[in-house]
């Protein structure tokens, strides 16, 4: 900070505002620091097509992970970077082998095993606002349905690759959901 005069009124000004500049410094610092993780900001940049992958994967997927993904941009076509995209789309539980049969060529395996259970929700408008209901069946449980995390065809898989593949290298991409 640098002050006017530095003299004693000018100094007793901003010492009493002090604690809450200090405050809303770190508030601020804050809001930034976590703002980047925020799903509502995987879905405006999806939304709008502010991000090269937002053409390439389904936005749910985007949406979680956009952060994590444009964290590993930062050393894109790295095993590291890969692997960090892998895990957080598909879970811990992955299973990533790596191939490098010539120059310039990169076979992945990739085995995702991790499944996501998805409540079965209806939606009803009372009194002009959606309500949501969960469904459930004759004994009152919920009825859920299982899908595998992440992305369910090696396809969508590829979309999203072929955008963190640095140029000259080919790369060969194999998905089996639901593994072992």
């Amino acid at each position: 900070m640098q002050f006017f005069k530095g003299d004693q009124t000018e100094l007793k000004y901003y010492n009493s505002a002090l604690p809450i500049l200090d405050n809303l410094i770190q508030q601020r610092d804050l809001f930034h620091e976590d703002a980047y993780g925020c799903f509502v900001l995987g879905e405006l940049l999806y939304d709008n097509n502010y991000a090269p992958l937002a053409r390439a994967i389904p936005r749910e997927i985007f949406r979680e992970s956009y952060a994590t993904i444009f964290e590993a941009f930062l050393e894109a076509g790295t095993f590291e970077s890969y692997l960090t995209v892998f895990r957080n789309i598909f879970g811990d539980d992955v299973e990533v082998d790596f191939t490098v049969p010539d120059p310039g060529k990169l076979n992945i395996d990739i085995v995702a095993a991790g499944f996501q259970l998805s409540d079965f929700i209806a939606r009803r408008i009372v009194a002009n606002a959606y309500v949501f209901d969960e469904i459930i069946d004759d004994e009152g449980d919920n009825i859920v349905f299982q899908t595998v995390k992440g992305f369910e065809s090696q396809y969508e898989l590829e979309q999203m690759l072929f955008e963190m593949v640095p140029d000259g290298i080919y790369t060969e991409i194999t998905l089996t959901v639901g593994g072992p």
